[in-house]
């Protein structure tokens, strides 16, 4: 509904992390999302003024955080390489005991820009790069 109701649109800078839900689900949300757009867009005024389509407000805005145990290349080449990101709970149990390497095995066929935006880009476009100064040494 952030979509659809043009909230996103309305709000162009704020970035949404879906963070611990996995992200299997995301090449299927994204078809799901341009289903729906297309076959209501006629119908509802409010979809006619959205500039973007619906996974374009994604690939802007959202970003999401596979399991170190899901198919993450496969999941970036379904959806685009501008929402996944590297996360991980290690050493907590559910984080795995070697995330990095599962992860780098399923990004390793990938071009190295794609890997890049997985492992680092994206969480700087989620959270911004402004350097953190304590204020002790300001």
């Amino acid at each position: 509904m952030l979509i659809f109701d043009g909230v996103l649109e309305r709000f162009p800078a704020l970035k949404i992390g879906v963070i611990e839900l996995g992200a299997v689900w995301l090449p299927g949300f994204l078809r799901q999302l341009e289903a729906a757009f297309d076959a209501f867009e006629r119908h509802e005024q409010r979809l006619g003024k959205l500039s973007l389509r619906p996974s374009e407000y994604v690939r802007r805005q959202v970003r999401v955080t596979p399991y170190p145990t899901e198919p993450t290349g496969w999941i970036i080449e379904n959806s685009d390489p501008e929402i996944c990101m590297f996360s991980s709970d290690f050493p907590h149990v559910e984080g795995g005991r070697n995330p990095l390497r599962r992860f780098d095995r399923e990004v390793e066929h990938l071009p190295a820009d794609v890997q890049e935006r997985f492992f680092r880009l994206n969480f700087e476009d989620l959270m911004g790069t402004a350097a953190y100064v304590p204020a002790a040494a300001a």
